[in-house]
């Protein structure tokens, strides 16, 4: 389908910093379009685009590589015609309490509230909202901490939403924290192993933390080992094997799977050191925390491989 040209110029995300260019959200915030109203987007259409600014925004197949998925399209009339221009803060509110309840409830509640998909919207340009544009249309995007936009293929709702990466992709350092993707010959505060799928090992229901531990346990040893070379590669090069355990509120959504991830932490352990190279080869681990990273929101998109997984043993404890 054609573009819609002009259609959009800030998005709104939730939970994620962004600037004053293409976004805003409540992971992150919502985008901005001189005419919100002219992009025929119904609930599940999907949208893309190429500038940051996304004024070449088209509706394209959800099978296709796609930036945003739509749930739900609201008219802010009670904002009346001399209310002013909403500022981030308060954009960012609109979406949390009225975009958030909308998606979860078009996704069937399966939405992943921790998974790899955040709620935003596109919202009027402050053009378009001094001509009586009150349009908002909530859907859910991925976004990296940075407002960095990940492209997906699928709709949300015929996908596992579960927050994972292919093995071999390091995640940069956000201060002490793990950010965005990074490329491993840089510092970066943790490296993917390995994918854990946790549903044939749990096929009664949630399994809690401990029999989750059990299992990522015997199965990240074993991808670790597999992935450095040797058992003891990791440890003696400085570096510290974890993951993390799933919440009822993602099994619930259909999220089965976890990150094997390896990286160090820094002496007062109050974080992630930055850590340069892959475990599989030199490593060097940083004594002092990373800069916050910069905050991108204008980046130019990028795909999301598919992710290699293995599955945990039927056998597993239950």
């Amino acid at each position: 389908m054609g573009a819609v040209v002009g259609a959009l110029t800030v998005l709104v995300a939730l939970g994620v910093p962004t600037g004053t260019a293409a976004r805003l959200a409540t992971g992150p915030g919502p985008a901005s379009a001189p005419s919100a109203q002219s992009l025929r987007a119904p609930a599940h259409a999907c949208l893309s685009w190429h500038k940051p600014d996304a004024v070449d925004a088209a509706v394209v197949s959800c099978a296709q590589p796609h930036l945003f998925e739509v749930t739900a399209t609201l008219d802010l009339q009670d904002f009346g015609a001399e209310a002013g221009f909403p500022d981030p803060a308060r954009w960012q509110q609109l979406v949390a309490q009225r975009c958030t309840p909308l998606s979860t409830q078009a996704l069937a509640h399966h939405f992943d509230p921790f998974g790899r998909f955040t709620v935003g919207a596109i919202k009027p340009s402050e053009t378009g909202w001094l001509h009586g544009d009150r349009t908002l249309r909530c859907g859910v995007e991925s976004v990296g901490r940075t407002g960095t936009l990940f492209l997906t293929t699928g709709s949300v709702l015929a996908q596992d939403q579960s927050d994972v990466h292919p093995p071999g992709t390091c995640l940069g350092n956000d201060g002490k924290v793990v950010g965005d993707p990074a490329n491993c010959a840089d510092p970066h505060a943790v490296e993917i192993i390995g994918v854990v799928d946790l549903k044939g090992a749990f096929p009664k229901g949630y399994p809690d933390e401990t029999a989750q531990d059990q299992v990522l346990n015997t199965e990240c040893t074993r991808l670790a080992k597999d992935f450095a070379g040797s058992p003891t590669v990791v440890a003696n090069k400085g570096l510290t094997l974890f993951w993390e355990t799933l919440r009822p509120e993602s099994w619930q959504a259909g999220s089965t799977r976890v990150d094997c991830r390896i990286g160090a932490f820094l002496p007062d352990h109050s974080g992630f050191a930055p850590v340069t190279g892959s475990v599989k080869g030199p490593v060097e681990v940083g004594k002092q925390p990373a800069p916050a990273a910069a905050r991108n929101p204008g980046a130019a998109p990028i795909a999301i491989p598919p992710v290699t997984q293995v599955d945990a043993p039927a056998t597993s404890p239950p």
